[in-house]
């Protein structure tokens, strides 16, 4: 790991990560305050929620437009666009005022570009660090974004609290640029992007085929079980979610803080899902599901039920089957997905997976504003046992056994899905 810290890709990659880190903990947090503070209702929260969220199911289609830049110069000008529009907040705020449907526009605007820069992210990695250093790279990386959201997001927290989202958003929009400054440094060889380019409706038509591939390869595998399951987990996120800021402001007497604590008490719980993963993948997955999930609501609805200090603690002990869940689902596509079709099968996954969570979105607005906040969060409490009640009452499910001998996909050859 020291060799690779040492290295000048990796080490600006390492930066940019610690720079977004800083930036993305403030507007985690700034960005659903000001929309709160703006409209004075958990309805325009789930707006704001719902259109974050639905950037994320349009991964699918945003992803090959990738292709059309080299991975350097798309990474700097997605950061600088992101910094421009971020910069427009603080500057509309003391000119012409805000607007909270601009704002709306914004965030999901914003989202759209992230979706643009995962894909090439994951793709320069193995090119910094070469394919035998891809695993601890991963895993070193996933480490301190982890424990920077922690970090950054309890102290975006505190920070939004004493000098106000817009002007915590003002200082996200200087990270980007800083991160956008840093990734110009890059050396490492980047792909020839042809003179004679594809037309959009080429591309898209070869995009449509390999994911029609992707499609057909896990149709009759147990990952369209597992995809409505975690669309459902998503729908009741989705619902929770959108009411935090509201919710925490209820639980910390009008502390805009404790937001930022409830932030980071879920990454701290699904970090803490990452690290104990190793030790519990022996248990039975269908068996882990149940009992974890069901801990989960319990928790959760504990959560929404009492005062805030053991509300937050409750709250982290209960993130933890999401982080159990996600590197378990995804190891094992990992290892039994043919390795040309890993790509495919997770957009697949991942796309249809995040459905959910706008829907949730706009139903947890509703009830949010026409309740209170406080019902969301039991409700998704609900859900979870709901969701462990499914799998308990499904055979396949119920019993499918530790997930490094759990059979996803049947028997069959690449050729059947081509």
């Amino acid at each position: 790991m020291r060799t690779l810290v040492t290295e000048r890709n990796f080490f600006i990659l390492l930066s940019g990560v610690f720079i977004n880190g800083v930036g993305g903990g403030v507007y985690a947090v700034s960005g659903m305050l000001l929309v709160l503070h703006l409209s004075g209702s958990v309805l325009y929260s789930g707006f704001a929620f719902f259109g974050v969220t639905l950037a994320s199911a349009m991964a699918f289609l945003i992803a090959p437009f990738a292709n059309y830049v080299t991975y350097k110069k798309g990474l700097i000008v997605c950061e600088i666009l992101k910094s421009a529009l971020l910069f427009s907040i603080p500057l509309f705020y003391l000119t012409v005022g805000l607007n909270v449907y601009y704002v709306l526009v914004l965030l999901f605007a914003v989202a759209l570009l992230a979706q643009f820069t995962y894909p090439i992210e994951s793709t320069i990695m193995p090119i910094i660090v070469g394919r035998d250093n891809i695993v601890k790279a991963n895993s070193y990386l996933h480490t301190i974004r982890e424990g920077l959201d922690i970090a950054f997001v309890a102290g975006a927290g505190i920070l939004v609290a004493v000098i106000g989202p817009v002007q915590a958003i003002f200082i996200t929009a200087i990270c980007h640029l800083l991160s956008s400054l840093s990734y110009t440094f890059y050396n490492f060889q980047q792909p020839t992007i042809s003179k004679k380019k594809e037309s959009i409706s080429d591309l898209l038509a070869v995009y449509k085929i390999d994911l029609k591939a992707g499609i057909d390869y896990m149709r009759n595998s147990l990952i369209p079980k597992m995809i409505v399951s975690i669309a459902f987990i998503n729908l009741a996120m989705g619902i929770m979610i959108p009411n935090l800021p509201a919710f925490a402001l209820i639980k910390g007497g009008g502390n805009e803080a404790v937001y930022g604590f409830y932030l980071a008490a879920m990454s701290f719980g699904i970090l803490i899902g990452a690290l104990v993963t190793s030790k519990v993948k022996e248990v039975r997955f269908g068996r882990l599901i149940i009992i974890s999930f069901s801990i989960t609501g319990m928790l959760w609805m504990g959560s929404s039920l009492l005062p805030v200090v053991p509300s937050i603690v409750f709250f982290c002990l209960g993130s933890i089957s999401i982080g159990i869940i996600n590197i378990l689902i995804f190891s094992a596509i990992q290892q039994q997905v043919e390795t040309s079709f890993v790509g495919r099968v997770v957009t697949v996954l991942t796309s249809a997976a995040s459905i959910g969570a706008p829907f949730g979105a706009l139903a947890g607005g509703i009830i949010g504003s026409t309740l209170t906040p406080v019902v969301p969060v039991f409700l998704c409490g609900l859900a979870m046992i709901i969701f462990s009640v499914t799998w308990l009452c499904s055979t396949i499910l119920r019993k499918l056994p530790k997930i490094e001998e759990a059979k996803l996909f049947p028997d069959k050859r690449i050729e059947e899905a081509l």
